[in-house]
């Protein structure tokens, strides 16, 4: 796992965490925004960069970053946020910032596919997964942007609003990558078989869960207001999944501020 940051270290920090297939330069066009007010920390999950790791569990990543935060010197977040797959390790942060006595703001999960599923569905997500993972490994830049922009859960994800991926999808295409098998399977696991840690009511009332109202993730909202009673729920309309932040940048981090700002006592 590497860290890339932007802004003041005498400022707040906020910690952004990317989505699947992403690393943390993907976070910059909102996370820019923010380095005005805040110390901005964009991690790249591991097998996600070129540092030759492997994406190890949630609960592993987090622990990366926990230690992180430790080592300088970072005692508070003003906000912890994570991007669909990405949403998930920032919960399984949170429980271990809780357990740390490491403080924070607001917690903000856009697009989190927080679901708990068969084994035959994860296998059955794991050769789709690779499917998509396979794409990178190319030189061929263009070719891996045009293909994943084809690709079958592109399209699903996406919706008739998938052409508003292309900045994320030509970010992501821009250099080659190899995903390993572990990786994969970590992809899977942290997507799929996401266990829902228990937080007191005045944790719960500091974390935010944002989801499109068109988007597949958005069905673990059951299981989500059953766990989190006292959280905060919102939609946003016309866009596909994680599609505000890639499409309208500033917008996305002005609502990032305000979380931050206006987290409860």
């Amino acid at each position: 796992m590497t860290f890339a940051t932007t802004g003041r270290k005498e400022n707040p920090a906020v910690l952004l965490i990317h989505g699947m297939m992403c690393t943390g330069k993907d976070c910059e066009p909102y996370g820019a925004l923010l380095a005005d007010q805040y110390y901005v920390i964009m991690p790249t999950l591991d097998g996600h960069g070129g540092d030759g790791s492997d994406l190890l569990p949630a609960e592993d990543e987090a622990e990366k970053m926990l230690r992180y935060l430790k080592e300088n010197g970072i005692r508070t977040l003003a906000l912890v946020q994570g991007s669909s797959m990405g949403a998930e390790i920032a919960l399984a942060l949170v429980r271990r910032l809780e357990e740390e006595g490491i403080s924070f703001g607001s917690a903000f999960f856009d697009g989190g596919p927080f679901f708990h599923f068969h084994p035959l569905f994860r296998r059955f997500m794991y050769r789709k997964f690779l499917s998509l993972a396979k794409i990178f490994d190319t030189d061929d830049h263009d070719a891996a942007y045009h293909r994943m922009m084809k690709h079958p859960m592109v399209k699903f994800v996406g919706k008739d609003k998938a052409e508003q991926f292309e900045p994320i999808i030509r970010s992501m295409s821009r250099e080659r990558r190899h995903y390993s098998r572990r990786t994969v399977r970590n992809m899977v696991k942290i997507c799929y078989e996401c266990d829902l840690p228990a937080f007191p009511p005045e944790v719960q009332q500091r974390m935010i869960f944002f989801f499109s109202d068109e988007e597949p993730a958005r069905r673990s909202l059951k299981r989500l207001l059953k766990a989190y009673p006292a959280a905060q729920y919102r939609d946003i309309h016309g866009c596909p999944h994680c599609g505000f932040q890639t499409s309208r940048p500033e917008e996305y981090a002005a609502m990032l501020r305000e979380a931050a700002a206006n987290a409860p006592a």
